[in-house]
């Protein structure tokens, strides 16, 4: 389990045994999540996995059709904790993104912690040996730690709009508007240099201690992309329209 800080510490773990997989990006409980048709397609991934990373906005918190911020969180545990069950063989670790870091859901993760040992959660990053996982919400531009943390304080405070709000959020984004902004704000070359950028930054060193780096937030998907010799890998989104990109390692 990770404890909140303010460097972005990454919590380190040994290259795993086995086959893994990570997502990101459901953004469950919102109207334009296609999450559970995607999820029931990675049933024979799964079945196979001993690492389950989930890599951020696993839930969407600000446009959860659930009653309330409370009933949102208790229904984001209560998902985790039958996946868990679903899984027994299986070491899943919860990475912290910009929809799901409210302080109400940290104290619920902290305590399925305690009753479930094979799930973990870590507020920043992950490494498992040389591969180091994140949600990616640096990517939005060239930021530093600090500036993450000012971004995410400002989610924390707004953790569920109004169901009106959501309705037109998700007739917007009908529209393929908010797609067209995603490709043209994070293309490939652009997005990898505001990672490593973040990364010189919160984590000075990183490059010799990484091979792969696996994130979300961008709605884009990637894989293999070849940067000084690191691998970037980014797994998507199961926004309606979006693609989906499950990575296995």
């Amino acid at each position: 389990m990770s404890k909140r800080n303010g460097n972005g510490e990454i919590a380190v773990h040994p290259e795993p045994h086995g086959k893994g997989l990570v997502i990101s990006d459901l953004h469950l409980f919102s109207r334009r999540s296609v999450a559970l048709k995607q999820i029931g397609s990675l049933n024979g991934q799964l079945s196979f996995a001993k690492v389950l990373v989930l890599n951020g906005d696993i839930f969407d918190f600000r446009w959860s059709t659930l009653a309330d911020h409370n009933a949102s969180v208790a229904g984001a545990v209560d998902w985790l904790r039958k996946l868990s069950a679903t899984l027994p063989d299986c070491q899943i670790h919860f990475v912290l993104g910009n929809h799901d870091c409210t302080p109400a859901f940290r104290e619920g993760l902290t305590g399925l912690t305690s009753t479930v040992p094979r799930f973990q959660w870590h507020e920043y990053a992950l490494r498992l040996g040389t591969k180091l996982f994140f949600h990616g919400d640096c990517a939005n531009r060239r930021m530093k730690h600090r500036e993450l943390v000012r971004f995410r304080e400002v989610w924390e405070r707004h953790p569920q709009r109004h169901d009106f709000w959501g309705q037109a959020y998700s007739h917007f984004d009908r529209t393929k508007i908010l797609h067209f902004f995603n490709r043209r704000h994070f293309p490939h070359r652009h997005t990898v240099e505001r990672v490593a950028f973040y990364l010189d930054d919160a984590h000075p060193g990183w490059r010799s201690e990484t091979r792969d780096i696996y994130f979300g937030h961008t709605h884009v998907p990637l894989s293999n992309y070849l940067n000084e010799g690191i691998r970037f890998h980014n797994s998507g989104s199961a926004i309606r329209g979006m693609k989906f990109n499950p990575i296995s390692f």
